[in-house]
């Protein structure tokens, strides 16, 4: 049933594609598991000229999959506990985690799959456009609102619309304004704001509270929710400066940066690149993690983060995703 869901990756798919490839036929297959050999098997069928030479034909599989192997290796390193497969013992399966280790798993697996919802070269059918913008709109606002708060380690005000708490805009800010102790709302907003009066061009609000907890905050935080490939010329601070004009009548007294949550896995480069305009960018490498910080800031620190009683629609719309994927 996964094959039908995850079509084969190409011969010269690079790393990550590869063990997207990997976690994508787990996440679709009944019992949780994908076979590396498999991913040997189709770059044997894709070569137009069988290779004669064992040893050449060999040594080029064990370079496939020591890149493979690193390429988990680095997910598990950086995500820890939030990324929700492992490498079998043998190097042979990458498995979904057992029930009791699945901490943060919907996270992990939203950023994989919203990832290849457009421009995808293995997801065989992915969603309609409208499918795609509800998901968008609802479950990785989710997602971002919970990244945002867990790399501030502060409270979150979610800025999505539709807002699930039906707050108006100027109704949201002020709600910010209290929370972070700083900062006057503009009522009503000034005409900066009225191209985009529903969300403001922000997605998410979070500040870091000072080490006295004492208003102001050390920082606040304005976040970004960016699913789709053009990510890059999506950027909050770029936004910055004509939402304050247009939402506050005075700025909050503190340092304010952008941030961008992404479910692509970034390079190094693709950091050094966009990271000075962005502020900071949360991919799939960081997202998760900082999503499952959010939930224990909430539960254990009590703090106010919206979107954390949602946090349960992921892994509903995840398993609704991929029951219709296994009948298709």
């Amino acid at each position: 049933m996964a094959i039908t869901a995850v079509a084969p990756p190409a011969l010269d798919a690079d790393p990550f594609i590869l063990v997207d490839w990997l976690e994508l036929t787990a996440f679709f297959d009944l019992q949780g598991r994908a076979r590396l050999d498999e991913i040997d098997n189709t770059a044997e069928i894709q070569k137009e000229d069988h290779v004669e030479d064992t040893g050449a034909a060999d040594a080029e599989k064990d370079e496939r999959r020591e890149y493979i192997e690193n390429e988990i290796n680095t997910r598990t390193s950086c995500l820890g506990a939030a990324y929700p497969f492992i490498l079998s013992d043998d190097g042979e399966e990458l498995r979904i985690k057992p029930r009791g280790e699945r901490i943060g798993l919907g996270f992990y697996l939203a950023c994989l799959v919203i990832s290849h919802f457009t421009k995808s070269p293995i997801l065989n059918r992915p969603p309609s456009d409208d499918a795609a913008a509800k998901v968008r709109k609802s479950q990785f606002q989710t997602l971002a609102t919970l990244a945002v708060a867990g790399h501030a380690q502060g409270p979150a005000v979610s800025f999505g619309w539709p807002r699930a708490s039906g707050e108006t805009i100027t109704q949201a800010i002020a709600r910010c304004c209290q929370g972070a102790g700083t900062g006057t709302p503009r009522i009503p907003p000034g005409p900066e704001a009225a191209k985009k009066a529903k969300d403001g061009g922000m997605d998410v609000i979070a500040w870091r509270h000072a080490d006295n907890d004492q208003p102001p905050p050390a920082m606040i935080y304005f976040g970004q929710a960016a699913s789709g490939h053009n990510w890059a010329g999506k950027s909050a601070g770029d936004e910055l400066d004509q939402f304050l004009e247009g939402y506050f009548l005075d700025r909050p007294a503190c340092s304010m940066v952008g941030l961008t949550v992404v479910p692509f896995r970034l390079t190094d480069t693709d950091h050094k690149l966009y990271g000075r305009r962005h502020g900071h960018i949360l991919d799939r490498l960081r997202t998760p993690k900082a999503a499952l910080k959010a939930i224990s800031l909430a539960t254990e620190n009590g703090f106010e983060i919206d979107e954390v009683s949602r946090a349960r629609s992921l892994i509903l719309w995840l398993a609704r995703y991929r029951n219709e994927q296994r009948a298709a």
